[in-house]
């Protein structure tokens, strides 16, 4: 009788200790507010359709500051130098002939001098045929943005500029190709060829992606 009641006892405090620890209220947990971070806003430039309306752009921006428009082509000045000259770069004492704008294509292939240097004005060809040297200079307009394979052949001296001087095959020699990729962002880069003749053979060939180079998407 007595363990029948100790019995009923324990069972009667454990389901009072249940029922009490049952009603407590849990203790608040703690929670993390969930932050939403919007992306910042990102400058977006959608390429025009041709590069001529790039160029009317910025024709239309230097316009508005009192600036000429560009024109097609490249500005190309023909200058004399000594013939004891070896390199385009640091070379001393040239002597400044005329300027002309160039629209042609760089495609003088191997020829003596006598030919003629076919992108000089042809009144020229025949009076300057060795110890000078030529600078076209000006804007190329990239129409996309790519990596581009460039490359001159020359005899003599020949440098690349596109943004900084991008290829060197500057000196006296034979005709001799060298080659150099750059990566071109849609839009406007400074451009300059020089080219250097001392005697012997010419040649100044200049190509991008394989093909020669015209002056359709230079202007100056």
């Amino acid at each position: 009788m007595k363990i029948a009641l100790i019995t009923v006892g324990f069972i009667f405090l454990t389901l009072i200790f249940t029922a009490c620890g049952s009603s407590q209220t849990p203790a608040p947990q703690t929670v993390e507010p969930t932050v939403v971070v919007s992306p910042s806003p990102v400058a977006s430039i959608t390429p025009l359709n041709t590069v001529q309306e790039l160029v009317n752009l910025q024709n239309e921006y230097r316009e508005s500051i009192g600036e000429d428009d560009l024109l097609p082509g490249l500005s190309c000045a023909l200058y004399a130098v000594p013939n004891t000259t070896t390199n385009i770069i640091g070379a001393t004492g040239l002597s400044y002939v005329t300027s002309w704008v160039f629209s042609g294509t760089f495609d003088q292939s191997n020829a003596p001098v006598t030919a003629g240097l076919n992108i000089l004005p042809a009144p020229l060809q025949a009076n300057y045929e060795t110890w000078y040297i030529v600078k076209c200079s000006g804007n190329l307009v990239s129409g996309d943005s790519n990596w581009h394979d460039f490359s001159i052949t020359s005899d003599d001296g020949s440098n690349l500029y596109i943004d900084g001087l991008l290829i060197n095959n500057d000196g006296l020699h034979s005709a001799q190709t060298k080659s150099y990729s750059k990566y071109l962002v849609y839009g406007f880069h400074s451009f300059e060829l020089d080219y250097f003749q001392g005697a012997g053979a010419e040649q100044l060939q200049l190509e991008e992606d394989g093909s020669i180079m015209g002056t359709s998407g230079f202007y100056h």
